[in-house]
């Protein structure tokens, strides 16, 4: 472990260096005094002969120096190690170590009281060996058993599924983001059971979440409060198990890096409609689950030469093109269609492009009359836009 030197720390360790020789000589005088008195005799103890005061020097010198290096190694470093432990794991994590140590112990107490009897400390060694082998399993196991445990207990404290709902799958965990729970798709996503892992909600996430909220933009704060709904929804479902993590890293004030370093640390995978994170996340090998490309994927095929009615609403950049919209928002710009403005037309699909944005269709104005295409969604006459953060 590295510690950061500051004026703090250098001064326990001064400290901790100057009570250390201070120990050190006293003990190796008192040694050397011992030392003196089995080779010299009492009478050479307190006659102080140059023999025996080289010996205590020599002790005491030694003493003093062997303490003074060890000194910060037994006081101000295991002090350090455990500061960084409590400010850095999880409160979970630390409360399933402090339960599992406490069983252990528990356990190791009621063999101590059948072993003690035993006759020439044997039964004590045996205790005090048994506590610590107890103690540590306990300790261990708690900390990589608790996410087990908290489900267990999370799961109790949920209605029991019917048999029409989908169970929650154990699969690879999943960190969602922001703009995830802004979007609101992901609480249908979770209830039509093709999530297989658990949700990841990170605390920073959730403060995130409350600051958007908190927003003097009506827009933005009507935005956040739907994050802060889904989540709640998310937390009522019975077919997907969604966990709250207080883990942090302080040294990394970007939303998006603490991201990408939860699901490393994890082995999860991100839920993101966060173009720029995508790319972050992508970079650094972590799987990353985009409910645009979700959304892309299960679009409704247009081919070229197909028909359909639409809604031209506004003007496009170039001369007599038309720009409308389908009803899940993907944009159609027709050829001719600047003066059909606020009409519906027949039109052909020429193109249609993909884009990391999403899909774009081109078509031109149909040169006969048609019928509506049976089957076929009608147009929105305003498009829709998921939200993102």
């Amino acid at each position: 472990m590295i510690v950061p030197s500051t004026p703090g720390v250098r001064h326990a360790r001064t400290l901790a260096r100057l009570v250390g020789a201070l120990v050190g000589m006293v003990g190796g005088v008192l040694y050397g005094g011992y030392i003196a008195q089995q080779a010299f005799g009492h009478t050479a103890l307190v006659g102080g002969d140059g023999a025996v005061l080289a010996v205590l020097l020599g002790t005491g010198v030694a003493g003093a120096a062997a303490l003074a290096l060890v000194a910060p190694l037994l006081t101000v470093e295991p002090f350090l190690w455990l500061e960084d432990i409590l400010d850095h794991a999880p409160a979970g994590e630390l409360v399933a170590a402090l339960a599992g140590g406490t069983a252990g112990l528990v356990i190791s107490t009621l063999v101590a009281v059948l072993l003690l009897p035993l006759p020439w400390g044997i039964g004590f060694v045996i205790s005090a060996s048994t506590a610590c082998c107890l103690v540590y399993v306990g300790i261990r196991t708690g900390t990589r058993r608790r996410d087990a445990f908290a489900e267990v207990l999370h799961r109790r404290g949920k209605p029991a599924p019917s048999a029409d709902d989908p169970a929650a799958q154990d699969g690879v965990p999943i960190v969602v983001d922001t703009s995830v729970l802004i979007d609101g798709r992901i609480g249908d996503v979770a209830a039509s059971g093709f999530i297989q892992g658990r949700l990841l909600i990170a605390g920073f996430v959730l403060e995130e979440l409350q600051r958007v909220a908190d927003s003097g933009d009506p827009l933005r704060r009507s935005r956040g409060r739907r994050g802060l709904a889904v989540v709640e929804e998310l937390k009522r479902q019975v077919h997907v198990t969604c966990e709250f993590l207080d883990q942090d890293f302080p040294g990394t004030p970007e939303v998006d890096a603490k991201l990408v370093k939860l699901a490393k640390a994890r082995g999860a995978a991100l839920m993101t409609n966060d173009f720029n994170l995508n790319r972050l996340a992508s970079v650094q090998a972590i799987r990353v689950l985009n409910l645009n490309d979700l959304a892309n994927a299960l679009k409704p095929i247009v081919s070229s030469g197909e028909g359909l009615d639409l809604t031209i609403i506004k003007e496009g950049k170039e001369p007599h093109q038309g720009v409308g919209y389908l009803e899940d928002g993907t944009m159609v710009v027709v050829e001719g269609g600047r003066d059909h403005l606020d009409r519906q037309v027949h039109v052909t699909v020429t193109s249609v492009l993909q884009t990391p944005a999403g899909r774009m269709i081109f078509a031109m104005v149909a040169t006969e009359p048609h019928q509506a295409v049976e089957g076929r969604p009608r147009p929105s006459p305003r498009p829709t836009r998921a939200g993102s953060r």
